[in-house]
Parts: C-alpha cells; sequence; structure tokens
C-alpha cells in the first residue's frame, strides 16, 4: 500500500488532518502484522505487539473524530496538541539534567512553537469550548460503547510488556513440568489479524466521512467487509481441516 497523497488531508479543521496523519501510523503498523503472517507463521508473537498499536491508533482517530460538533473535535485536538507540548518539555527537561544526552536546544524551541501555536488558535475558538485532555484507552472505548473491546488491547498489551502471557508462546508449564520451545501455531493468527482490520474498518469509516465533511463517501466498506469475512471463514476452516 503506497503512502496516501497530500490531498487526502485537505481540511479547513485540525482534527481531521491529525486523524489522517495518525490513520498512516495505523496502515504502517497493519502492514507490518500482514507482512510477517507473509513471512512466517512464527512471527505472530512481533505481529500482536503491532496489531495492538493500531488498535490504539484506531481508537485515538475515532475518539478524535466522533463528535457531532466539529468544535468539539477541535478541543479534544488541542488536547493531544498538548501532549506534544509536554512531550517536548520533558525530552529537554531531561537533556538539561544529563550532559551525556542531545543537547535539548531541538525540544525546547519546539516546545514553545508548539505552545503558541496552541494558544493562538485558543484565542479564537468559541465561547463555551476548552481544550479536551485524552482519557485513558479504556475510557474512550467505554465513550464508544465498546469497553468489552478492552480485552483485546490487554491481551496485546502482554506482548509488548514482556508479560508470562506473552512468553507462554515460547514455554510450557512451570518446574520440572515446563517445556520451552516454539508453540506458535495458525490459530494464533486469527485475533490479531481481525484486530487488524476491525481497526482499519472502524477507524475508517469516521475520518473518511469527517474528511469528506459529512457527504459521506463512495468506498464500500460492507463489500469488503464481506471479502474479508469470507478470508476468515477460509482460514478457519482451513485451521480446522489440518487439525
Amino acid at each position: 500500500m503506497q503512502a496516501r497523497q497530500r490531498s487526502e488531508a485537505r481540511s479547513c479543521w485540525e482534527a481531521p488532518r491529525e486523524g489522517w496523519a495518525l490513520s498512516n501510523l495505523m496502515i504502517r503498523n497493519v502492514e507490518a502484522v500482514l507482512l510477517m503472517a507473509r513471512t512466517d507463521e512464527a512471527m505472530v508473537s512481533a505481529a500482536w505487539a503491532n496489531a495492538r498499536c493500531a488498535f490504539e491508533q484506531a481508537v485515538r482517530i475515532i475518539w478524535l473524530l466522533n463528535a457531532a460538533d466539529p468544535y468539539i473535535s477541535e478541543c479534544r485536538w488541542l488536547g493531544l496538541l498538548e501532549d506534544a507540548e509536554r512531550f517536548h518539555r520533558l525530552m529537554a527537561e531531561a537533556s538539561d539534567r544529563d550532559p551525556s544526552l542531545p543537547n535539548s536546544t531541538m525540544h525546547h524551541e519546539m516546545e514553545s512553537s508548539i505552545r503558541l501555536f496552541r494558544e493562538g488558535v485558543l484565542g479564537v475558538l468559541p465561547t463555551g469550548y476548552s481544550p479536551k485532555k485524552p482519557p485513558s484507552f479504556e475510557a474512550m472505548l467505554r465513550s464508544m460503547d465498546s469497553a468489552a473491546m478492552y480485552r483485546f488491547y490487554r491481551e496485546g498489551s502482554q506482548y509488548v510488556h514482556g508479560s508470562m502471557w506473552g512468553t507462554a508462546s515460547y514455554r510450557k508449564n512451570f518446574g520440572v513440568d515446563a517445556e520451552f520451545g516454539d508453540f506458535t501455531s495458525t490459530v494464533d493468527w486469527i485475533l490479531p489479524l481481525r484486530l487488524s482490520w476491525l481497526s482499519i474498518r472502524n477507524a475508517g469509516r469516521v475520518l473518511l466521512d469527517r474528511l469528506s465533511e459529512g457527504k459521506g463517501g463512495t468506498f464500500n466498506w460492507d463489500e469488503l467487509g464481506r471479502a474479508v469475512g469470507n478470508d476468515f471463514e477460509a482460514l478457519v476452516q482451513s485451521i480446522e481441516s489440518d487439525a
């Protein structure tokens, strides 16, 4: 999948443009999942980490853009912008404390530049609107009536953080009954692949609708969904026949 053209991000609002940029990050993670799936079945534990990233990015896109009032989305975008400002401030402070780290000048300049821009936007917001700090990931899901999906984020996080659930792909049992090896299989790919598809579909619907300013689009998600569903059905049947 080639990088999309900048024209796709044209909008008079900041939030949809940030959603477009974030969707590129999401798609690259999904591409990584697909590349690993085509390369080696044993790479599923690494693919889980990318699927988890794609899922988090998709939820952020939806949270950012699914407000009925576009000014609310702009307020959410301002919250993300303040997070970026804070990132540069913390990086600069860390460099200032430790002379062995890279010079802090760039981060100080970025913090100042972002702050000035953010304050300029704040100055022209209509009365009654203010920045919205991003809630926790679980709270974002609850706001979308998708709290049950948090379990997949939690499962994917085990591979990112190196928990014993993540290492279970290479270990069975404990103590004298412990076995070590590579116990991954085709069936392990179903969840990260499904999660990757759901991330693209759900975030893509919201993003394309906002970029087209509510006019909808010509992309046929239902048709693509049926094709993907058929592919997953074929994969499950293949696994069952080999069992």
